[in-house]
């Protein structure tokens, strides 16, 4: 190989994307800052970098994506750039070079240069017929590198301007390049993409393409290279989400999309569908598997979970009775108005479960499923778990009895129809049990846990997925599920109405019609501890059969799963999306068509000093309701906030404290000419009168022009003592005087942009679903939700912008 003539030299980029050392020209072997990295063993099997510099904290970040360290890739050697300037240490995947036989990407139109000339076959041959072996360590503050490279040694370091690898020192380099190079047999073709009439991906030969570009590396796999029965076990949508974005990229290059996804399909196992066989990826997105961390890692390691912490909000409410109601928030509320926000934490999905606290650590989800485990204070990110589906629904932490294998674990469900364990220290996942494999299932409702079990609510799309005429409308029961916290086992199942769906009539399609179905829960389950009860709320019927127990109140036996109550509080609500319409109505549309005023709030339990109690429901119909508990919720009030609409009326927003119960209304699909009333009502608890509301104008101004940009405050509500926190569909995070109604803070989370902890610039947006936490002295929301705020309108589910966890603190402090 000749590489004397010239040597390589860095070309600056757009934007800040400078090397640490500083001019454009420069060679690489010339003089760079100080950087110590070495490796290190983790629990995960991952090995990880550390990098520091002196007056900067170091981070840790995956090897893979450091050094290239990922499955010897055929023909692949990747440059990264440690860029020092912004934030220490963190990783930019700076530039790429593929070689491989007939394969040759020039470093020069990645932002470098060479002086000399090298030809591809002198390349081809240098990089196809070695491959790197070891790995990297440092002492006294230099890079070492044991790895035996050959060939591959010499030409790196001559490219370097540097001395040779084996062993040798990189002094004080911030630009490293090394190889993941593999042989190749034969000659691999590179195919273009393809435009304009690409070849379906089911018409594709899977098995022939993976053979062709694959299966040199995976069917004689060596090291870190997964082989083939290890990627048979991955979904496709995993595989096909790691040629896009992932640790693949570099071999996929040159595939089309179908060609991608017909190797994905061939290699991988079939992904979670509902039985008609909807794609739920391609509804949700790709899984983070593979991608990048969406903010820097934590550079020590964190405290054990401590669940005697004083600062926690853990799950959907502080407490079992869901009031939302933070007794210790470790925050004035004098110093309200000097909040500000403290870091932002972006990441894909375009819904997310709300943040749990336990002391110093945050622990969040999102629905391109992955789930994260942040520092509470800095938003460092200690782990993140891939689950194989989206999830949305809010972890919560319990601790495992003796002989568990963690101490404490983290409860969550997901689109895979199953509930989830992970140890909550590590992210390695303890165990996951399929609840139920209904058509249409999904996970809404947040898990509640309660004297060693896990209440898991089941929730459905079928509202969406039957405007497709062929679906076969509608088999799906809502349903309740406990199972034993330590191990995962099913204990009782109760579905919201005993009787099974059976044919009734045919569609307008011809399609065979069943009944009754609907009744889903996407309430966060609510403990009654003395009566060990759970109460739950459930959605409207999706077909004309009468269902016993929707829209419905329920008081369930923590322990057996029976039935010991229930109060419908509307029948016959019969509801299809886009069936409203008239003359436009599909072909499962109920008939007649009810208004869809599922309960959507978690029934509030709350017991006052003189032992009367109360359950506290809200409802999309605008009404809510306190219900008697020790008299099977016969109706001790009620009180119509507005109209109500699909879409609330009363959502997600309800939350009590010890005197006054609190409602947000959206009203945002109001049939009214102003498009309702949105805002925020206070009622005395014990006679439902009215202390105070505030109207927020339906016709606000946002930065998204689209229909979404309404007042609505749909969004979870929280409260501490004497404050609640509000946020709105157009952007504004509120807190509100809980005796009058002023507003005494007001921050737009959705107009101007904000840096986030990778850098990044990005937009807030539409704040609904999972609402503000407040522990610790910080308050916490998502921002962002559906896509709604975004290019998209809300039609593209798959991450979008406007999609950020904001951090409040005391000046920011």
């Amino acid at each position: 190989m000749v590489f004397d003539e010239g040597r390589w030299k860095h070309r600056p980029l757009p934007g800040n994307a400078q090397d640490g050392g500083g001019r454009a020209g420069q060679d690489l072997a010339g003089p760079r800052r100080p950087l110590s990295l070495a490796v290190e063993a983790r629990p995960d099997g991952r090995d990880h970098c550390v990098g520091r510099r002196k007056g900067l904290v170091g981070l840790r970040a995956s090897a893979r994506s450091l050094l290239g360290l990922s499955p010897h890739h055929a023909g692949q050697f990747q440059l990264f750039q440690l860029d020092l300037q912004r934030r220490p240490c963190r990783v930019q995947r700076y530039a790429r070079t593929y070689v491989a036989a007939g394969q040759y990407r020039r470093l020069q139109s990645l932002g470098f240069e060479h002086d000399g000339v090298a030809s591809q076959g002198q390349l081809a041959q240098g990089f196809q017929t070695h491959r790197p072996a070891g790995r990297l360590f440092v002492q006294n503050r230099t890079i070492y590198g044991s790895l035996q490279m050959s060939k591959l040694t010499e030409a790196m370091s001559r490219i370097m301007g540097s001395h040779a690898w084996g062993g040798a020192v990189f002094s004080a380099a911030t630009l490293i390049a090394f190889g993941s190079v593999v042989h190749a047999s034969g000659t691999v073709a590179e195919t273009a993409p393809q435009s304009g009439h690409a070849v379906p991906a089911d018409q594709l030969d899977g098995e022939t393409l993976y053979k062709a570009r694959c299966a040199a590396c995976h069917d004689n796999a060596e090291g870190r290279t997964p082989s083939r029965e290890v990627l048979s076990k991955n979904p496709a949508s995993f595989i096909l989400a790691s040629m896009r974005t992932g640790a693949m990229v570099p071999m996929a290059e040159g595939l089309t999309l179908e060609e991608m996804t017909a190797i994905a399909r061939a290699v991988g196992k079939a992904d979670a569908k509902t039985d008609d066989g909807i794609d739920l990826r391609r509804i949700w997105g790709n899984s983070v598997e593979g991608t990048p961390l969406d903010a820097p890692q934590c550079s020590s390691a964190p405290t054990p979970v401590d669940l005697g912490a004083a600062n926690q909000w853990n799950g959907w409410s502080t407490e079992k009775d869901n009031g939302r109601f933070q007794r210790k928030p470790a925050l004035d509320v004098a110093d309200i108005p000097k909040l500000k926000l403290k870091w932002a934490f972006q990441y894909p999905g375009s819904k997310n479960g709300q943040a749990t606290v336990i002391g110093d650590r945050l622990f969040t989800t999102s629905m391109s499923g992955a789930v994260y485990a942040l520092n509470a204070k800095t938003g460092c990110v200690y782990w993140r778990h891939a689950a194989e589906g989206a999830t949305r629904t809010s972890p919560v932490i319990a601790a495992l009895p003796e002989g568990a294998p963690a101490k404490t674990a983290l409860f969550f469900s997901d689109f895979t129809k199953a509930a989830v364990a992970l140890d909550a220290e590590t992210g390695q996942q303890l165990w996951k049990t399929v609840v139920d494999d209904q058509p249409a299932l999904q996970m809404t409702g947040s898990i509640t846990y309660w004297d060693g079990k896990i209440y898991v609510p089941i929730s459905s799309g079928t509202e969406a997925f039957a405007q497709i005429p062929t679906w076969e409308c509608c088999k799906f029961r809502g349903a309740l599920v406990a199972l034993d916290a330590a191990t995962g086992k099913i204990l009782w199942k109760r579905y919201t109405t005993e009787q099974e769906p059976r044919p009734f009539k045919l569609n307008k399609a011809g399609r065979q019609m069943w009944g009754p179905s609907g009744g889903a829960i996407w309430v966060t389950p609510t403990v009654d501890e003395a009566r060990r009860l759970i109460y739950v709320g459930t959605s409207n019927s999706y077909t004309d059969v009468p269902y016993d127990n929707s829209d419905s109140v329920m008081a369930i036996d923590a322990d057996t799963g029976a039935v010991r109550w229930t109060v419908q509080l509307l029948a016959d609500d019969n509801y299809i999306d886009g069936c409203w319409q008239k003359g436009k109505e599909h072909a499962n549309c109920p008939n007649p068509l009810g208004p869809d005023f599922s309960i959507g709030a978690a029934p509030i339990y709350r017991k006052m000093a003189d032992g009367k109690e109360f359950l506290l429901v809200g409802q999309k119909s605008g009404m809510i309701y306190a219900l008697d508990p020790a008299n099977k919720g016969a109706k001790i009030w009620e009180r119509q906030l507005s109209l109500g609409s699909a879409l609330g009326g009363i959502e997600f927003g309800t939350a009590a404290d010890d005197g006054k119960v609190y409602a947000g209304v959206s009203d945002i699909a109001s049939q009214a000419k102003d498009r309702g009333k949105p805002g925020l009502w206070a009622l005395d608890i014990r006679t439902g009168e009215v202390a105070w509301n505030f109207l927020n104008a339906p016709d606000t101004k946002c930065r998204w022009n689209n229909w979404w940009c309404h007042g609505a405050f749909s969004q979870a509500i929280s409260v501490i003592p004497g404050a609640i926190f509000a946020g709105s569909y157009d952007g504004h995070f509120r807190a509100f005087d809980t005796a009058t109604g002023k507003i005494i803070w007001d921050v737009d989370t959705g107009t101007k942009a904000v840096t986030t902890l990778s850098g990044a610039k990005a937009f807030g947006g539409v704040m609904d679903g999972a609402g503000p936490t407040i522990a610790g002295g910080m308050v916490y929301v998502h921002s962002g939700y559906a896509g709604r705020s975004s290019e998209s309108g809300g039609r593209d589910l798959r991450g979008t912008d406007g999609n950020i966890l904001m951090a409040f603190s005391v000046d920011g402090k």
